[in-house]
């Protein structure tokens, strides 16, 4: 593992892989620069210079150096320090030696570096899994979602742009010592620093998270205990001709759904394919699920045709629901912490440059309202094309595979618009040069599809189930007909939103619905949480509500995060362009 993957003057530029020894020939004090957590083989080398880059490579990763990140976030600088060096004392209670662990001040917090020999990390395709699993367990205080699988870290001696400091090494004294000024250190690098070799001695590898799921062996293949009868038929049963890729995704599902490490599902479903499907086939449609968190349930066609009466759901039919003690709770807990959500996530605090905890995760409906003219079909096509509105562009590492349903515009004209708010041109000059337009920008827009037909809801979940998107984006959700035709209107969009906050959370996607404000909101008046259409229903269903305001005729537009179940709260302007691509003011 002699290589990692490097970004030159920010994450976003990453892609290349260099051998780890050369790391110091690419440094440039004056430029940020990124190196990744994990080190790498000649094969994913190879990997990269023919793909671009380290996407969709799930291959070996090893690590060298565990850094133990401490985010300065709404702290003060001093409990920021004191959380640091609560990191030194507790793993000098776990024997770790002073002379084994490095500090660093990244102008607004702190990493401790200490050499994986004081853990001994093994390399393999799931590593992240056993870090982020290990230093979160011991380490709640650190921010362990830098161990994801495509982690980087700010190298030191380069400068971060925004605050215009260094990186710098600092000594375990100098952290201590509240005397010294960390901020006027760091506005230079610390070229001259005199470092020294940190080697550990595995005290800490008893502490490794290494646990895996009971296995026993059934006729067919390798399987989990206490799995569901219809997978166990599956397994049973062997790869069908022309359901077997189906039939794969459903075993790989409930296999990520039981905290089955992927490595053991891959091995399983191999078993299970008996070379009727192509091994790296296998392995590329099972990490697939397993980074996509694909779910199905009882209704699903598949898994129904498989149902068997000894199932525990054969009467209820909801595989999909779960009763569970304090501790199945616990393990959904530390699921949830430990899951890398790379692709799966919407950051909007991140692509509006607010600093500001504003990240959308699976499982979560949210509401964006305003008035008519105020932005809200265009933001919400910003947010599905990845639209990165500080630095007005779009981040293709930000886009995941949406649904969007354009019930009132269509399907043609949000083409358009998407056509330009990835190439940044305006209506005349997509409409004059659209094939060219959309040959140089097509890449951009592969992860979206649109339907423009009003369904219903089981409509809806039918869809989804059947395109498995990350996303679903509902505009709007006055258009969604419903079966309850006496319903008056705040009923009918309660209805709905708690349809959509619980297929949310069963199918473990985002969804996002657009509403009008009510009938009772004047322009005049200050937007808040409580101007929506039905705001008191929409309110309860969703885990965040985003409210926009602005006139038609007017370029700028007002956004606000008015609730946020587990975040922060935000406001912003953000402007109009000729393109529909939004700006950050």
């Amino acid at each position: 593992m002699n290589y990692i993957e490097i970004a030159k003057g920010g994450p976003r530029n990453r892609g290349s892989l260099i051998l780890k020894k050369d790391l110091l020939r690419h440094l440039n004090k004056n430029i940020p620069f990124y190196r990744s957590v994990y080190t790498y083989d000649k094969d994913a080398y190879e990997f990269a210079e023919a793909n671009g880059g380290l996407k969709n490579y799930f291959g070996k990763r090893g690590i060298d150096n565990i850094i133990l990140d401490i985010d300065k976030g709404n702290s003060s600088n001093e409990h920021t320090r004191q959380k640091a060096i609560g990191i030194i004392v507790r793993l000098e209670e776990f024997d770790v030696s002073q002379n084994s662990i490095q500090c660093y001040f990244s102008g607004t917090g702190y990493h401790i570096v200490v050499p994986n020999s004081v853990f001994g990390f093994t390399p393999s395709d799931n590593i992240h899994y056993s870090v982020k699993s290990t230093i979160t367990k011991i380490f709640p205080e650190a921010d362990s979602s830098i161990f994801m699988r495509t982690g980087i870290y700010r190298v030191a001696h380069t400068v971060n742009r925004k605050t215009n400091l260094y990186k710098i090494p600092i000594t375990i004294q100098e952290l201590f010592d509240t005397d010294i000024d960390l901020i006027e250190l760091a506005k230079d690098a610390r070229i001259g620093y005199p470092y020294s070799e940190k080697v550990g001695n595995a005290e800490m590898s008893k502490y490794i998270v290494t646990e895996a799921p009971r296995i026993q062996q059934s006729k067919k293949t390798t399987e989990p205990m206490d799995i569901v009868p219809c997978v166990q038929k599956m397994l049973n049963i062997g790869p069908q001709e022309g359901n077997r890729n189906q039939t794969l995704m459903r075993i790989a599902s409930h296999c990520a759904r039981h905290g089955i490490p992927s490595e053991y599902a891959k091995a399983m479903i191999l078993h299970w394919n008996n070379n009727s499907l192509n091994k790296d086939e296998v392995i590329e449609k099972t990490e697939y699920v397993y980074n996509r968190g694909y779910k199905y349930g009882c209704q699903d066609s598949i898994m129904h045709e498989h149902c068997q009466t000894r199932c525990i759901y054969f009467k209820r039919k909801d595989y999909l629901v779960d009763v569970k003690n304090v501790d199945d709770l616990q393990a959904d807990l530390a699921s949830r912490l430990t899951t890398d959500f790379s692709g799966r996530t919407i950051n909007v605090g991140k692509s509006l440059g607010i600093n500001a905890d504003c990240e959308i995760y699976p499982g979560e409906l949210v509401t964006i309202f305003g008035p008519t003219g105020s932005g809200k079909t265009t933001f919400a096509q910003n947010l599905a094309l990845g639209v990165d509105f500080k630095n007005d562009k779009i981040n293709i590492d930000s886009q995941i595979p949406c649904l969007y349903l354009s019930l009132e515009l269509s399907a043609w004209y949000m083409h358009r618009r998407n056509l330009q708010i990835v190439s940044g041109l305006d209506k005349e000059q997509v409409t004059e040069n659209f094939e060219e337009v959309y040959n140089m920008h097509k890449e951009k827009l592969g992860h979206l599809v649109i339907q423009t037909v009003a369904p219903n809801l089981d409509q809806i979940q039918q869809k989804v189930r059947e395109l498995q998107p990350a996303v679903v984006v509902i505009d709007y959700i006055d258009l969604i007909s419903t079966n309850s035709r006496y319903m008056g209107e705040y009923e009918q969009i309660k209805q709905v939103s708690h349809y959509l906050s619980n297929l949310a959370v069963n199918m473990d996607i985002i969804i996002i619905q657009i509403s009008q404000v009510s009938r009772d909101y004047s322009r005049n008046e200050a937007l808040d949480l409580y101007a929506g259409k039905g705001s008191g229903a929409i309110e309860n269903a969703s885990r965040k509500v985003i409210g926009l305001n602005g006139q038609a005729n007017e370029d700028t537009k007002k956004v606000g995060m008015y609730k946020n179940t587990d975040g922060e709260l935000f406001d912003t302007e953000l402007v109009w362009q000729p393109s529909f691509r939004l700006r950050r003011t």
